[in-house]
């Protein structure tokens, strides 16, 4: 970011600082009483306490003191959640409970924005504007949600048109660089909403090429969204369309040799991309009184136009999905979700010579149900049935023409007991299924080009607690799920392809802990876990097993843990709440052979805000305020004379964010 653009930011944060202040009210209570907290996506009103799974929720202004501007960066707050720039954004790994989304084109962690499906290469994306909250539901959730999740769910919720406020704003950045985002809303009639955001992430340039001193590994990702609401006050109809565009040029797939990690110098071979997608989403809701009536209709297409080592590979993908749903009024004696999904996707690269070319059609029917058998226990079963097809062909250099089907049925069952009413048990056995399919990365280096479908069975026990008043939360789970026949990329990066490698085990356990006490706010939590290959065969090497390795991006340990003191200034002046941020991710591995990969490492955050009475926030902020050097994607390169290279994640930044809503 240039000085320019960061000295603005200061005067507009100091004029705001000086403009008259209305009075504020403040409390001198030592406890804060909290509502109850209910989960978006359970996909009905559900409290967390009651809702046996494990689920983690964070609001805008808890995500927004952390610095959390993208889905990527939640691994700052929620325990147990991994993220690893796999080479570029477009490829992100999500671990959730040591299920890693190794086939980075149908990922065993599925984001949601808004009740739509969000396409793997976007996982990563910059935050929506009017971001409402953001939630974690770990472990298989294909009874909940149309497309199937065999790892977890992040669940992305924004406020509709006419929810939020008329016009907000928000500049920030450092000297590397700079963040800026506008939203507004109108009342076009009377029911009838229309919002519209404009977002900018420019992230600087952290790299120097060796030879050259050529500034690289920045990225800048521009987004526009616009919104129509139709809600006429006291009709049952709710109807809301919106449309989005997103654009990203990077130059951030840079390697890095593992003598010049501290000098941080990229190799010099040419890397570099540009991501376009459009989205458009239609959701429709009626309130039969008794039920909820829902239609999501979805629409992304994205171009890929990528450069890798030298290498031109563009991707080019549309995807159309539609889910029925229908949701049950709360309060009954049994409360469901009952639904059907439907998905259309054609995809094609471009890469070393071939042509590969996909169309993948994808069927499902899923429920899920909760008896109150009595007042303290709940018994909840679900099931899930999907069909899936896919022709697949290749031309040029590779040739190939096929097609398959595959079809599974998922079922679910659990309990919850309220021991009292601030404590909750539960147990639940729930299994998920990943179709089979065609390999998309095609080279002569293939030695298969087909795979089988992957299935995964899940056990989890837990305890929840929740004080009277709902300052203090605390949970402790355990788990253990083994999938059969495991997918991941096998062979030699670049030129590696989805194949099966068997069987993979991953069990654990995690705690977390919320105390909101008078000004103190204390949240974290910690993970521990395996996830190994418990038998191994793979095609690209035959004879030689894996068995007892870690599976690649599955940390054994992780830890998060975020302080905050908010100290009153009196009577129009506003507060200052300073706040601590610490994360830790255990040492992980990037390959099947457990021979690259990074060491544990900790991650510390802080800031100060000072959040104004007339609305205004104005944020100083640190991100790895230690300047840990670290690597996120690692791969053995001697086929190019380098050795092993690295992917560095970014260094120290400290800036300063101003925010207003009207």
């Amino acid at each position: 970011m240039n000085r320019s653009l960061f000295n603005t930011v200061c005067v507009a944060a100091l004029t705001f600082g000086a403009a008259p202040l209305t009075a504020q009210e403040t409390s001198n209570d030592d406890v804060f009483e909290l509502g109850t907290i209910y989960i978006v996506g359970a996909k009905r009103p559900q409290d967390a306490l009651s809702f046996p799974g494990t689920v983690a929720q964070a609001d805008a202004s808890e995500l927004s003191g952390r610095g959390v501007q993208t889905v990527a960066d939640l691994d700052r707050v929620f325990p147990g959640l991994a993220v690893d720039t796999r080479s570029s954004r477009v490829y992100s790994n999500f671990t959730l409970r040591g299920q890693s989304s190794l086939d980075y084109y149908s990922t065993s962690v599925q984001v949601y924005v808004d009740g739509l499906p969000q396409d793997p290469a976007v996982l990563a994306q910059m935050f929506p504007g009017a971001l409402e909250s953001a939630e974690v539901l770990y472990g298989p959730q294909g009874s909940l949600y149309g497309r199937g999740a065999v790892g977890g769910v992040i669940n992305v919720t924004t406020l509709k048109p006419g929810e939020g406020d008329r016009f907000s704003y928000s500049l920030g950045g450092s000297e590397e660089s700079y963040q800026a985002q506008l939203r507004g809303e109108l009342q076009l009639a009377e029911g009838l909403w229309a919002d519209f955001s404009l977002a900018r992430n420019d992230v600087g340039d952290d790299l120097q090429v060796m030879g050259t001193g050529e500034d690289v590994g920045g990225t800048v990702e521009d987004r526009a969204q616009l919104r129509l609401r139709y809600a006429p006050e006291g009709s049952p109809l709710d109807i809301t369309f919106s449309a989005a565009c997103n654009e990203v040029e990077s130059s951030e797939e840079q390697f890095v040799m593992g003598t010049a990690l501290a000098a941080r110098q990229a190799v010099p071979f040419p890397s570099k991309y540009s991501h376009d997608t459009n989205s458009f989403g239609l959701t429709v809701d009626y309130d039969l009184g008794w039920a909820t009536f829902s239609s999501l209709t979805g629409y992304q297409d994205r171009f890929l136009d990528r450069t890798i080592f030298g290498s031109y590979t563009p991707e080019w993908q549309e995807t159309l999905t539609q889910e029925f749903r229908l949701s049950s009024a709360t309060g009954g004696p049994v409360e469901y979700v009952a639904g059907l999904f439907y998905s259309n996707s054609e995809f094609r690269r471009e890469a070393y010579g071939s042509t590969t070319t996909q169309k993948t059609e994808s069927y499902a029917a899923f429920g899920d149900l909760t008896w109150h058998a009595t007042d303290r226990l709940d018994v909840v079963a679900g099931a899930r049935w999907d069909f899936e097809t896919t022709d697949a062909t290749a031309t040029g250099v590779v040739t190939m023409r096929g097609s398959d089907d595959w079809n599974a049925f998922s079922p679910k069952l659990g309990l919850s007991y309220s021991i009292t009413p601030e404590w909750q048990a539960y147990g639940i056995v729930s299994s998920g299924f990943k179709a089979g399919g065609f390999t998309r990365t095609l080279t002569p280096a293939n030695i298969a080009y087909t795979y089988d479908p992957a299935t995964t069975w899940n056990g989890e026990a837990g305890l929840k607690y929740r004080s009277n008043n709902g300052t203090i939360e605390a949970s402790v789970a355990a788990y253990y799920s083994v999938t059969e026949d495991y997918q991941m990329f096998v062979g030699t990066a670049p030129a590696q392809y989805l194949q099966n490698v068997g069987e993979v085990t991953a069990k654990g356990i995690d705690a977390t802990l919320r105390i909101n006490q008078g000004p103190w706010g204390l949240s974290g939590g910690a993970t521990w876990g395996e996830s190994r290959f418990t038998d191994y065969d793979s095609s690209a090497t035959p004879g030689l097993s894996y068995q007892g390795n870690d599976v690649p991006y599955a940390p054994e340990f992780t830890a998060r843990l975020a302080v905050d003191y908010t100290h009153e200034l009196g009577a129009g002046r506003g507060r200052l709440i300073p706040r601590l941020g610490l994360s830790y991710q255990g040492d992980i591995w990037f390959d099947e052979a457990n021979s690259i990969g990074q060491d544990g490492y900790w991650l510390v955050d802080a800031g100060l805000a000072w959040e104004m009475s007339n609305g205004a926030v104005l944020d100083l902020y640190a991100t790895n305020l230690t300047d840990e050097t670290y690597a996120s994607y690692g791969f053995d390169a001697s086929s190019y004379g380098l050795g092993d290279v690295y992917q560095l994640g970014r260094g120290r930044e400290i800036g300063i964010r101003l925010t207003q809503r009207f």
